[in-house]
């Protein structure tokens, strides 16, 4: 891990903690306090900006975030055992399909929904693979967040890349593209271990 990206972490670490501490500060000398910390953590998350700052490594965007967020992921396969994989129009890496949990609704309706949203596809869920932690698989995002991934088996639609998408393809799920992260290849491979428990990391 390069050195800014050691300050970006922290900056963000630095950052929830004031942001919770705000949420139940009760008195001004507190809170000015976790205002200055917010402060602090702005500021050196600003300096690791630098010449290789791209979309794909979030900064000033995603602080203050004080507790994980929710994702959902799903594995969806056709007839011949092929799986879906898109690659992301952000940052070129491919990954199955999936996003952030919307309040009010189950991360298994979320899972079909952006299976959906971002391939064209639509499946029915058989079972769940796992809940997966970004930061136990080499995640190099800035905050923490669980990943709820389920198998699914497609039932209509066809492959239909999206304003997140530039590419959906069916491939073999055990020769997957080298261009995706751990934790990527870690539910892809999950989702292949038939009659399996859930896995929880």
């Amino acid at each position: 891990m390069q050195p800014s990206e050691q300050l970006r972490f922290w900056a963000h670490e630095l950052a929830a903690m004031a942001k919770t501490g705000l949420e139940f500060a009760e008195n001004d000398y507190d809170r000015d306090r976790y205002e200055r910390a917010m402060s602090i953590a702005e500021g050196i998350a600003e300096l690791t900006i630098d010449a290789t700052f791209t979309p794909e490594r979030p900064y000033l965007g995603d602080l203050h975030i004080p507790s994980p967020k929710v994702g959902c992921s799903v594995a969806a396969f056709d007839d011949d055992g092929h799986v879906v994989l898109i690659k992301h129009a952000d940052n070129g890496r491919w990954a199955l399909p999936g996003g952030y949990a919307e309040v009010g609704s189950p991360p298994s309706a979320n899972a079909v929904r952006e299976l959906h949203e971002e391939t064209g596809f639509d499946a029915e869920l058989e079972r769940l693979i796992g809940v997966y932690d970004n930061k136990s698989l080499g995640g190099i995002a800035p905050y923490q967040f669980y990943i709820c991934c389920f198998r699914a088996r497609i039932t209509g639609g066809e492959a239909t890349p999206s304003v997140e998408t530039t590419e959906v393809v069916l491939t073999d799920p055990s020769a997957p593209p080298e261009n995706m992260s751990l934790l990527q290849r870690t539910m892809l491979a999950d989702s292949l271990r038939h009659d399996a428990p859930a896995v929880y990391q």
